[in-house]
């Protein structure tokens, strides 16, 4: 792997398990949907959904196997 590579891997990988933690804990707020209002919960949903964007974002700058 080449120092770029290298360099893109470990940017991908210090992104993705923060967002990872983002969405596991929003996804785990979610859980308990019926006890929060209206607009946290959409809120939440929001940062879930924009949290699946980023990770999609991130998958695809994977180079190919």
């Amino acid at each position: 792997m080449s120092g770029d590579q290298d360099e893109m891997h470990r940017f991908r990988h210090d992104l993705a398990n923060p967002l990872a933690a983002l969405l596991a804990e929003t996804q785990l707020l979610l859980l308990n949907e019926a006890s929060l209002d209206s607009e946290t919960v959409r809120g939440l949903r929001e940062i879930e959904a924009l949290s699946r964007r980023m990770r999609d974002m991130l998958a695809a700058t994977e180079p190919p196997a």
